[in-house]
């Protein structure tokens, strides 16, 4: 298990304040198995934020073909959804450290995809077009 520490605020007239007593939930994409071979069902997790806009939760590390779903201020106005991986890390990590995924292909998002384009990547896409 990872035990991962959620801290949530929000803007305020003096900066960023404590999201303070928020809802949240972690959904896993689909079920999954643990290390143990326990199957682990997709229910949502559910909690809130403490008085000072954080939850830690304990974590299994997630899989290749799964991810985890944060919701947060569900039915609120400034309710989101993000979609991350979580390591298998014996230290706490921090959410805001984690990788966020599409949540349809799993993929990490990592900044612009055409950014990484190189020269072999064009030449395999004009001998696609000419075949």
């Amino acid at each position: 298990m990872t035990q991962v520490k959620f801290d949530l605020g929000k803007l305020d007239t003096s900066g960023v304040v404590d999201l303070a007593n928020d809802p949240i939930s972690v959904t896993p994409s689909s079920r999954f198995a643990t290390a143990t071979k326990k199957i682990v069902v997709d229910e949502t997790l559910k909690t809130n934020l403490d008085t000072h806009g954080v939850a830690t939760l304990n974590l299994p590390p997630t899989g290749k073909d799964w991810a985890y779903t944060l919701t947060v201020g569900a039915g609120t106005r400034h309710e989101f959804n993000v979609t991350f991986d979580v390591p298998d890390s014996s230290n706490p990590v921090n959410f805001a450290d984690l990788v966020t995924v599409d949540p349809t292909t799993l993929i990490p998002n990592a900044g612009n995809p055409l950014s990484d384009i190189d020269q072999s990547d064009i030449d395999w896409a004009v001998s696609a077009i000419n075949a």
